[in-house]
């Protein structure tokens, strides 16, 4: 067999999921994830230039964006690396559809919007791999929770927590879930799906292509590239936020001091700020 590409990689998911010959495989994603609400007998895909997505924004977003036959606006993301706002990301894309759907139908009860987000990493504390979001009202007994609105909605597919070796595997969902963590391993029962071994015969053929490959690797290139320039901001952060913290308990220390009347050079040799920083203290 040839070595498969990685399915979890937005370039490798939209050419699978993203074009229009993958509208079945997607359709059946999605209807196994929202079990009947809504379910979904056609949709349009709005955004399927691969290639002119990488020649505009090589680091761009290679999101698949479409309109269900219901009008439900749907955005799939894929995000392979935690990088430590996911949560916020995704309500933040959220938003930014919604005065899109309230334009379009000069109403607030427009159609739902819908984001989901295929995860490499675990971003939650939740132990099952699926988590929504929705607006609810919060309990008071002996009220449970309750939907105030399921207009704009978010799932998260943590793949880091699914273990397909126990899975049902008379669950669809479970299929598309093993394909996505690792298609070398997905228990055959599950290429019975025609649209499951569609995705597979798409990514063996996808995956033989030198221009694919080539592709692939200078996208992984780029992720990496981000990741790392990501990990470095969020470290230099936490360094700048310690010497913040350091820097604010001396001007505390100092000022205690100060109040009790200990000289000025004192308090600077105790807390190793300088007479300037101690006179400026208040």
């Amino acid at each position: 067999m040839t070595n498969l590409l990685d399915p979890k990689q937005d370039f490798i998911f939209k050419n699978i999921f993203g074009k229009e010959d993958g509208k079945p495989c997607l359709i059946s994603l999605l209807n196994s994830l929202f079990k009947g609400n809504p379910h979904i007998k056609d949709l349009h895909l709005d955004n399927i230039d691969i290639a002119k997505i990488l020649k505009e924004d090589k680091a761009g977003r290679l999101d698949i964006k479409a309109t269900a036959d219901d009008d439900t606006i749907l955005d799939i993301e894929i995000q392979v690396k935690n990088t430590g706002e996911i949560p916020q990301r995704a309500f933040h894309y959220l938003a930014n559809m919604m005065p899109h759907v309230v334009k379009t139908n000069k109403s607030y009860k427009g159609p739902h919007v819908i984001g989901i987000w295929i995860l490499g990493e675990n971003v939650t504390d939740r132990q099952n791999a699926i988590s929504e979001a929705y607006m609810t009202f919060q309990p008071h007994d002996p009220d449970p929770y309750q939907i105030m609105t399921d207009s704009a909605r978010i799932f998260f597919i943590e793949l880091e927590k699914f273990d397909p070796r126990n899975a049902d595997k008379r669950e669809l969902l479970n299929g598309w879930l093993s394909f996505l963590q690792d298609p070398y391993f997905m228990d055959t029962s599950f290429l019975d799906v025609s649209e499951i071994k569609g995705a597979m015969e798409t990514l063996k053929y996808i995956s033989a292509d030198p221009e694919i490959r080539a592709l692939y690797d200078l996208r992984q290139k780029t992720i990496n590239d981000h990741n790392s320039e990501v990990t470095v901001a969020r470290e230099e952060g936490k360094a700048a936020g310690k010497e913040e913290g350091r820097e604010e308990k001396a001007r505390e220390t100092a000022r205690a001091m100060l109040s009790e009347g200990i000289a000025t050079s004192i308090v600077s040799k105790c807390t190793g700020l300088t007479i300037n920083e101690i006179k400026a203290i208040n």
